[in-house]
């Protein structure tokens, strides 16, 4: 077996030599989105060298815990949850702000962020293509507005975040809904399609906003915590590999909104493993 072959990146055609680089041990916070970012990430540093050892049973918090101890070398974590549930501090406001306060932070500690995605997984509200152009909604201000004539459901996870309604009511004011019922997540798509309710919420980066029916809505004041994937490395892991950061960082930057509701829409709703997908879309982008 040849102990050499030529590695491409869809950034550009670039050469290294792909001789064992040594192991990276590569920790995820255990769900959807961070699992097939993360294992794209791994079978990169794989294509270009490095052995990589797959940890992604985290938690938010365990995960950073294991990269400060050096039991991680790179994880894989949200910038919106790391900023306020990990160092407790207030929220950045637009993802751009988020960002840059959680960098500043991690500065001081030793701990270097790469480029984040340019998806964002914050909380939002979602409504049916005919209520959006119907009520003229757009955004969540025009959501309040309209709120006395709708129904609202909302999942068990946003209903139970502190980061959820009550963030959203302490930026906007009160949603006087007609009502408001909290299902599962399952059932708020079934509801929403069937017109049993008018708004539901989910994460931005949710597959089923792939349909063209479902309208997004815009968060118009930043109330929801914005929430890109990021890789996370100490500083002197990535002295050692220098290569990892550009690696990594052109991934990073095919995936962007659109690319990301079509991977949630692969794995969360067709059930597609998530390695299969992560396989699927290296193939399909030359990586």
């Amino acid at each position: 077996m040849k102990t050499r072959f030529v590695c491409l990146l869809a950034a550009g055609i670039l050469l290294f030599s792909c001789r064992s680089k040594g192991t990276v041990v590569l920790g995820s916070i255990a769900s959807g989105d961070a699992l097939t970012v993360s294992e794209i990430y791994a079978e990169v540093l794989e294509k270009n060298g490095y052995k990589v050892s797959r940890s992604f049973d985290f938690d938010i918090t365990s995960l950073h815990e294991a990269i400060v101890n050096e039991t991680v070398d790179i994880g894989v974590e949200w910038t919106g949850a790391a900023l306020t549930k990990v160092l407790g501090a207030p929220r950045g406001g637009d993802q751009y702000g988020t960002f840059n306060a959680l960098n500043a932070r991690y500065k001081q500690t030793g701990l270097a962020l790469f480029e984040p995605l340019p998806a964002d997984n914050a909380w939002t509200f979602a409504v049916l293509r005919e209520t959006a152009e119907g009520k003229n909604i757009k955004t969540f201000s025009d959501l309040q507005k309209a709120a006395g004539e709708l129904t609202l459901a909302v999942s068990e996870a946003f209903n139970s975040d502190n980061e959820g309604f009550l963030l959203l009511e302490t930026v906007y004011g009160p949603f006087r809904f007609k009502e408001l019922r909290v299902v599962s997540e399952e059932e708020q798509h079934s509801l929403l399609h069937g017109k049993a309710v008018d708004v539901i919420s989910l994460r931005s980066g949710d597959g089923h906003f792939a349909d063209a029916e479902h309208k997004k809505l815009r968060d118009n004041f930043h109330a929801f915590v914005p929430q890109n994937l990021v890789p996370v490395a100490r500083d002197e892991f990535l002295s050692a590999h220098e290569d990892i950061r550009s690696l990594l960082n052109a991934v990073s930057a095919s995936l962007n909104d659109k690319v990301m509701i079509g991977l949630d829409a692969k794995t969360s709703i067709e059930k597609i493993p998530y390695p299969r997908a992560a396989k699927d879309y290296i193939k399909e982008n030359s990586f």
